[in-house]
């Protein structure tokens, strides 16, 4: 089995869930972070991840999560998929109450305003999260919950 079968059986596991969300996440984002963006902004070729952070809707402290992404022209894609037995990603409800973003991408950081994606909108980029990271189609058949939201720079008024 390949190490990519593997990594995409274990992520669609309880405990895999877990130790991505638990110590491989926050290690990324610590590496990437502490590199200036030049280590970890990638986990295998066309696997881009970049550095989201959002503001808290309840407590108003910024948090830092890293997310696969896709780019449409000069819009950034991304997506999350609840696997069924998590409550929602934080970065997704906060989006949702402040969409305004930071996002890092490799050495590149920059504002962005969010909105979710439309319904055709949602047809058209699915297949590509599917084909990024296949966990997504486990978890998505899991819980039937899934979240694409669209990114456009922006500049504050």
């Amino acid at each position: 089995m390949s190490a990519e079968i593997f990594l995409n059986r274990f992520a669609s596991t309880r405990i895999g869930v877990w130790v991505i969300k638990h110590i491989v996440s926050p290690l990324q984002r610590w590496i990437y972070q502490a590199s200036d963006g030049k280590i970890f902004t990638r986990i295998s070729p066309g696997r881009d991840v970049l550095l989201l952070t959002t503001r808290g809707r309840r407590t108003g402290k910024y948090r830092t999560t890293p997310v696969f992404y896709l780019r449409d022209g000069e819009a950034i894609i991304i997506c999350n998929v609840n696997p069924g037995y998590e409550h929602t990603n934080p970065w997704v409800s906060n989006l949702r109450a402040n969409p305004v973003a930071r996002l890092q991408m490799g050495r590149y950081t920059g504002q962005y305003r969010a909105r979710e994606a439309t319904t055709d909108e949602v047809e058209r980029f699915w297949p590509k999260f599917v084909a990024l990271w296949p966990t997504y189609q486990v978890h998505f058949e899991h819980s039937g919950r899934r979240t694409i939201f669209i990114l456009q720079k922006y500049q504050a008024p």
